[in-house]
């Protein structure tokens, strides 16, 4: 199955990731590219992130189509998910310069970050989003495992 974009500026945006993590030294052998949908998982370290590029449907300006490239990682799973963890991720979330730290679905620690994505897209910033994530979830899944439990997601196979 080929990849299908919703608009000219998320296949435009998918390009210039493609690109950049092509040519990139930082991730040799760790890039793995989704056939169905416009997304890529790579490891570094102990984090394995998703970078997906996403059409921006509701958003302030009219009659302009726009993309978001969104870097994220599933830190730990299975932590405990007390308010001492939740004043640690939140307190942390305060120092961060790029991305936050987010609850996913089942209760694991996210972080992520987001840049605009488009013609427009700055090579420095998409660098700064993915590096920002994969330093972030390498060094913080450790971190909170010995604090709070749980595993880390690349432990997991996540």
């Amino acid at each position: 199955m080929a990849l299908s974009f919703a608009s000219k500026t998320q296949e435009l945006s998918y390009t210039k990731v493609v690109d950049y993590l092509q040519t990139s030294t930082l991730f040799e052998n760790a890039v793995q590219f989704s056939t169905t949908q416009p997304r890529i998982n790579l490891t570094y370290g102990s984090a394995r992130v998703a970078v997906e590029v996403l059409t921006w449907d509701v958003h302030p300006w009219e009659e302009r189509e726009l993309a978001i490239v969104r870097a994220s990682s599933c830190v730990t799973v299975n932590s405990h998910l007390g308010p001492e963890l939740m004043d640690f991720l939140l307190t942390e979330n305060q120092r961060m310069r790029f991305g936050a730290f987010h609850l996913g679905p089942q209760g694991e620690v996210l972080f992520a970050h987001s840049v605009l994505g488009g013609e427009g897209m700055d090579l420095l910033e998409l660098q700064t989003c993915i590096l920002s994530v994969v330093t972030i979830a390498d060094t913080y899944d450790d971190l909170i495992v010995e604090q709070f439990g749980g595993q880390r997601a690349l432990d997991l196979g996540m």
